[in-house]
């Protein structure tokens, strides 16, 4: 069930980043096409903060009930068990992919807040070692949740 979950927010992150960038995409092509004035890049900004952000979000949980419900039909018609037959479970081989990629999206996460609160003050002493450890914090977080979420399961499920 948890790797179910989460490639369906996987699906679900990466119809958000599609929609932002077709909604983005269209917007402005639409605005030229309409020769819609531009003030100051005022349109340019209402397309990227005003437009953009709900078209993403609503591709996104579209996407994510429709990976869901498919997934869904897709393991009830094959009748898929989570030990695979003979009763050999997964080797750490097929798993450890996931738990690299992870732990690099875990990184550059930590990275990015590092640069975008590179400039301000901190509260306290607490703040600022958080925002210093983010990429390690975030790499571990991630690899260690993915590691978990892609673990061998019996086909009678944890107790």
């Amino acid at each position: 069930m948890g790797l179910r979950i989460l490639k369906i927010t996987l699906v679900a992150l990466l119809a958000l980043v599609l929609g932002y960038i077709a909604a983005v995409v269209i917007g402005v092509a639409a605005f030229e096409i309409f020769d819609v004035p531009q003030r100051d890049g005022g349109a340019g900004m209402v397309l990227m903060f005003v437009i953009g952000p709900p078209v993403a979000i609503l591709c996104a949980v579209i996407a994510g009930v429709w990976y869901g419900i498919a997934s869904g039909r897709r393991a009830a018609a094959a009748g898929v068990a989570a030990v695979p037959a003979g009763g050999a479970s997964q080797g750490t081989g097929s798993r450890l992919l996931p738990v690299i990629g992870a732990a690099v999206a875990g990184w550059l996460a930590g990275t990015v807040l590092q640069w975008v609160m590179q400039s301000r003050p901190y509260g306290t002493i607490i703040v600022a070692l958080a925002v210093s450890m983010a990429p390690w914090l975030g790499a571990i977080v991630l690899a260690g949740g993915t590691w978990w979420l892609t673990r061998p399961r019996t086909a009678a499920g944890p107790r």
